[in-house]
């Protein structure tokens, strides 16, 4: 358990190519991710928000807190944006005259959008952003989020663990864990545990269990993509936080568990999609130990060869590969810069 822990994330982009894993995450200096989207910045604030629910701090306090400390200097100018975007979005249709006059109207909403997203290219720019979706557009997306969505919605019933960390004391009182500073108290602790003879670390965003005794292990997805049933039953992320929920005792040998994502979209209402894990001990666990071992035997031989051009341009990952500028050989940069 000395050596660096490893993870499901770190598994997958090793399975995707190993010399794009051994660029993110070995290089001295690590190679920086060149094209991190900033909907996993959002993502994070969102499944903030929904672990404040967990300890009885509603979703738009929660929502307040969040963007306050993560965006502390221009949250009043978030705020007073948003009430003045309500208004525009009401004043008629994109580019027609009713909106344009009403822009026209109210110089203050282009001035403030002006601040943000120079908030936004100046502090927040280890982050691609994208035009549907600037700073202004997860705001707006997240305050609509946390007025309209009933908890009920998004709290996974009779959760246990939230980011790793007891939801109740044990005499079943709610912990109160976000009543004081907010940058003092602990909110997130990693479980560990051992597969394929590695050192793995990982924590599922929710776990409970219902009365009956049926674990229940659950992650929050802001992406447009979503998982069936039968996807869910081989997903390795959830299949690796099974194993560490059952080597830290929180599950036991044999119990009932499902598993799961709860899909949070704009202007949609939160979606749950469940599986059970009956393919676990025959099919992924055994593939999830048979991947870990192969990562960590790479770890130990140094040997990290690239994909690059292994699959035809449509199938190829290199594309969406955040460290792909990175990752040609020396004697390629050359040509790239030169066009040839």
């Amino acid at each position: 358990m000395k050596e660096r822990p490893l993870s499901i994330s770190q598994l997958r982009t090793f399975d995707r190519c190993p010399k794009a894993y051994e660029l993110q995450y070995l290089a001295d200096p690590r190679t920086p991710l060149l094209d991190m989207g900033a909907s996993v910045w959002f993502g994070k604030m969102i499944q903030s928000i929904i672990q404040r629910a967990y300890h009885d701090v509603p979703l738009l306090k929660g929502h307040l807190q969040v963007w306050q400390q993560a965006c502390r200097p221009i949250f009043e100018d978030l705020q007073d944006w948003f009430s003045l975007d309500v208004e525009c979005r009401t004043s008629g249709a994109a580019n027609s005259k009713a909106r344009k006059d009403w822009e026209q109207a109210h110089p203050a909403y282009s001035v403030l959008s002006a601040r943000i997203d120079a908030y936004q290219r100046e502090y927040l720019s280890d982050w691609t952003w994208s035009a549907k979706y600037p700073l202004t557009a997860y705001y707006r997306w997240s305050t609509t989020f946390a007025r309209s969505t009933p908890m009920s919605q998004v709290v996974l019933p009779h959760a246990t663990l939230v980011e790793g960390l007891p939801v109740c004391w044990p005499d079943g009182e709610v912990i109160h864990r976000f009543d004081g500073d907010d940058g003092v108290q602990e909110h997130y602790r990693l479980l560990h545990g051992v597969i394929g003879g590695a050192h793995v670390v990982g924590v599922p965003d929710q776990f409970g269990v219902n009365p009956s005794g049926e674990a229940w292990i659950s992650d929050n997805k802001v992406t447009a993509s979503h998982l069936s049933s039968e996807e869910l039953g081989y997903d390795n992320q959830l299949a690796g936080y099974y194993l560490l929920l059952r080597q830290n005792g929180w599950i036991g040998e044999g119990q009932p568990t499902r598993v799961g994502h709860c899909y949070l979209k704009e202007k949609e209402p939160p979606r749950h999609a469940w599986s059970d894990i009956s393919c676990y001990e025959q099919i992924v666990l055994p593939q999830l130990h048979d991947h870990f071992a192969r990562l960590k035997a790479a770890i130990a031989s140094g040997s990290f060869p690239r994909v690059l051009g292994l699959q035809p341009a449509a199938f190829s990952s290199c594309k969406f590969c955040g460290v792909r500028r990175a990752c040609l050989p020396p004697h390629r940069h050359g040509e790239r810069a030169t066009g040839q």
